[in-house]
């Protein structure tokens, strides 16, 4: 098996250990290096008497380093991979320290499958049925607390709660992930953001404001409705409060079976989570998906399609109306072709679109458009724009917009972003044929010219 960069890259625990890792992929560096199918390993030199012995499972991802850093996969770990993604490395017969952790993998599958063997217990369907209804009366307390928080803060109305605190919007989100409503919990604790970003007596901080509270309303006006609701809809605002969709539901879950092209990748933090997004469009069936992987800090995510690659296979669509989370099911990465963004619209195409996704869940945040046939540049209040015959859209302020428009060069392009109702932020274009990426990790005014 053979991983790309960008897929290495992507198992980074942070942006430093993105960059440390690049500085160790130097050949020169290295000493001992060789390779037994999957497995690659080496030794370098570090701060110690001795050099660092590092292994890598590529098939895993899996990786062990001898230096005392405590992220994972450390540095060194990262550059003997890309070591060999940029030039194979030889065949050799591993050493005993390389066969020890190879043997040691083994057996604990061994173990691993043994013990799942062994567990299949009788289920305690009454248990799980007193666990969910506990669940169920949490989440009910913390709507119905969540309803007088915001009856009473439209009573004060919108210019005092400009004026609260962090720890004003904090204690209510606290509450609710007490009441088991993360997914509530999260919007709470975005709307801060929107308060500092005012700048003085601009007014669109305001409207951004009443919007998430109007959204944050909405989704729980809808969760106290859920038996009015078809099973997709009703399923989507479980999903949007927090509820999690089972290993077993996505197994029964159909496949979407296509050529997808890997549009984009970001990187968020999600409360001490690291939240790693895929942006994927169907070549035959347009159909837009997300997919979202959360590790902790210094722990791995798995290896996904780098953008600018086609994955050729199947998504699960979690349930949910209109669809977009999905998960890999199985499938493979390779070259994708050269052309057009799949999928891609007018901008009154797709604010038609975003339009009907917000009829169907008027609490969504942000919606993914594909555009065709942009031009962009400057609007007559200053800021940056894209726009074709039929209507133009603001973008979004960002470091990555100036070398959009230098590739653009003026000339008509293909562009994905997500579009909160205000401004687009643009996540990939496509120019003459190329796809260019906004790095995943990189606030520098770069972009990554994908395929």
């Amino acid at each position: 098996m053979s991983l790309t960069s960008a897929q290495i890259l992507d198992l980074a625990p942070d942006a430093s250990s993105r960059k440390a890792g690049q500085d160790q992929a130097k050949p020169a560096k290295w000493g001992g290096l060789g390779r037994a199918g999957d497995v690659v390993w080496g030794e370098i030199k570090g701060s110690g008497a001795n050099p660092y012995r590092t292994v890598a499972d590529l098939s895993g991802p899996a990786s062990k380093c001898t230096c005392p850093s405590r992220k994972f996969p450390c540095k060194h770990a990262i550059g003997l991979m890309l070591v060999d993604a940029a030039a194979p490395i030889s065949e050799a017969g591993p050493p005993d320290w390389v066969a020890a952790w190879i043997r040691g993998r083994e057996s604990r599958a061994v173990s691993a499958e043994t013990r799942s063997q062994h567990a299949s217990a009788p289920v305690d369907e009454k248990g799980q049925a007193k666990r969910r209804q506990a669940r169920e009366d949490k989440v009910s307390a913390a709507l119905g607390e969540l309803d007088l928080w915001l009856g009473d803060l439209m009573r004060r109305g919108l210019a005092t709660a400009r004026r609260e605190s962090y720890a004003f919007w904090d204690r209510m989100a606290g509450r609710l992930v007490d009441g088991q409503a993360p997914g509530l919990a999260r919007r709470v604790r975005a709307m801060p953001g929107l308060v500092a970003a005012a700048p003085g007596s601009d007014a669109r901080p305001e409207a951004a404001l009443a919007l998430a509270l109007a959204r944050l309303s909405l989704l729980a006006r809808a969760a106290r409705r859920l038996e009015r609701l078809d099973p997709e809809q009703a399923a989507g605002v479980r999903a949007a409060i927090g509820y999690p969709v089972t290993a077993e539901e996505m197994a029964s879950r159909p496949g979407l079976v296509d050529e997808w092209t890997v549009l984009a990748h970001a990187v968020e933090e999600e409360d001490k989570l690291t939240a790693r997004t895929v942006w994927l469009a169907g070549r035959r069936s347009d159909a837009m998906a997300q997919v979202i992987d959360y590790g902790t800090p210094g722990s791995p995510l798995p290896p996904v399609p780098a953008a600018g690659q086609d994955f050729s296979g199947a998504l699960a669509f979690h349930p949910g109306d209109p669809p977009l989370k999905a998960a890999f099911r199985e499938g493979r990465a390779g070259p994708a072709p050269a052309g057009a963004l799949p999928g891609a619209t007018s901008v009154a195409e797709a604010l038609d679109g975003f339009a009907g996704a917000l009829a169907r869940a008027p609490w969504i945040d942000r919606w993914p458009v594909r555009l065709s046939g942009l031009r962009l540049g400057h609007l007559a209040d200053g800021g940056m724009g894209a726009g074709d015959a039929t209507g133009c859209f603001t973008l979004a302020d960002s470091a990555h917009v100036p070398p959009l428009m230098a590739v653009a060069a003026g000339g008509p392009v293909d562009l994905f972003g997500l579009y909160d109702g205000f401004a687009l932020a643009p996540l990939a274009m496509v120019a003459d044929g190329h796809l260019y990426a906004v790095p995943a990790q990189d606030p520098r005014p770069i972009l990554v010219r994908a395929a």
